[in-house]
């Protein structure tokens, strides 16, 4: 990373007042297009595919 550029955290950006879905509309509507689907819709309840995620993202050494 340059001098000038900083990576923000997720509780930097909240603090800060940053709103990531007000800044990037489009970018999180198709996102969720992708998402929401796969998280809702099938056989499996979004509850236990949402802790498969963060399973999967631990055992992975992610966060989530």
């Amino acid at each position: 990373m340059s001098a000038e550029a900083k990576e923000i955290t997720p509780a930097e950006s909240e603090r800060a007042g940053l709103n990531m879905t007000e800044l990037l509309p489009d970018l999180f509507e198709r996102y969720f297009a992708f998402f929401r689907p796969g998280h809702t819709e099938g056989v499996a309840p979004s509850r236990i595919k949402e802790l498969a995620r963060i399973k999967i993202a631990a055992l992975n050494g992610c966060d989530t």
